[in-house]
């Protein structure tokens, strides 16, 4: 199977400018613009931005812009913390909805599209054998391992997808990012040695999963938390609907202010997800093993540590 450049949109999603909130690399969305009209010409740029954002050198086909629906409120134990969850699902949403073609990319303003990789994941994968208990979308998806975050302090942890980059078929992304705002959340963690609250993916990714099922999930604490679904769900998920690859395999540069994530052991990976999905035997190397120490000293220390 192969994709051809016309049969695929781009929607570069979020403000074009730094702000004194949001430190950009100065001109990367212009930036990303060339890079994309170089690796996929034919391919349509959909730019879904803010009113007010400086847009007028910038190449694109389409340009929304935007009312800012504002920011989002969580309660961690009753403190009130502002997010951007919202201006990520209004801005993704209304670009997706522009896309007329059957294959679309939702990308960030701030990162950079410098290689085809993820389009030829799609072309290999996407058609292997899927299992229907645990299939949600009408086909896998490719997505960053950028904080797709597998483990805490030794605990599992579920739903953590990263919210950078989705590719696949435009009626799927419509279904990750659909219409429906987040509400008020309010979260109140379980004890324990560096136990914390639910991460922003976390919640944000629920947000979307909770509305395919079709039923609330509730989730309170970063780590261990399955939402009532049973600590073997988040796999079979990920296995059956999406495709996990690191951003530098599959052509998606995130650009410096996330060079330097800590956790990257932790992440799960295109190994991590050929091995899930029954497609190449299990991954052995310095990654691994980092993070197989990492979870052994986690264990540990919540065994020593009882708090």
């Amino acid at each position: 199977m192969k994709i051809d450049n016309k049969d695929i949109s781009f929607v570069l999603q979020g403000p074009v400018s730094a702000s004194k909130d949001r430190i950009q690399k100065e001109g990367v969305t212009e930036k990303n613009i060339a890079s994309i009209r170089q690796l996929f010409p034919g391919s349509e740029i959909i730019l879904s931005t803010w009113k007010g954002q400086d847009t007028a050198d910038l190449d694109v086909d389409k340009l929304i812009l935007l009312d800012d629906p504002g920011q989002n409120s969580i309660f961690n134990d009753g403190e009130e913390k502002k997010l951007n969850n919202n201006r990520q699902l209004y801005s993704s949403h209304q670009g997706l909805r522009a896309v007329n073609t059957r294959y679309a990319t939702k990308v960030r303003t701030d990162n950079i599209i410098n290689g085809r990789g993820f389009v030829e994941l799609f072309e290999q994968f996407s058609s292997a054998p899927r299992d229907s208990e645990f299939t949600y979308l009408d086909n896998r998806i490719v997505t960053s391992s950028t904080f797709f975050i597998s483990s805490h302090i030794g605990q599992p942890v579920y739903f953590h997808k990263s919210d950078l980059f989705d590719f696949g078929e435009t009626q799927d992304l419509l279904k990750i990012w659909h219409d429906s705002l987040v509400p008020e959340l309010y979260f109140r963690k379980k004890p324990g040695y560096k136990s914390r609250h639910p991460a922003t993916e976390q919640f944000l990714c629920l947000h979307w999963i909770s509305k395919l099922m079709d039923q609330k999930l509730p989730i309170n604490t970063k780590a261990g938390d399955d939402a009532n679904l049973g600590p073997e769900f988040w796999e079979k998920f990920i296995t059956n609907n999406l495709i996990i690859c690191e951003p530098n395999k599959m052509g998606l540069d995130v650009t410096d202010r996330f060079y330097k994530r800590g956790n990257i052991a932790l992440e799960y990976d295109l190994d991590d997800w050929k091995y899930a999905t029954g497609l190449a035997g299990k991954p052995m190397d310095k990654k691994r093993l980092k993070r197989a120490f990492k979870v052994t000293e986690g264990r540990l220390l919540r065994m020593l540590i009882r708090r």
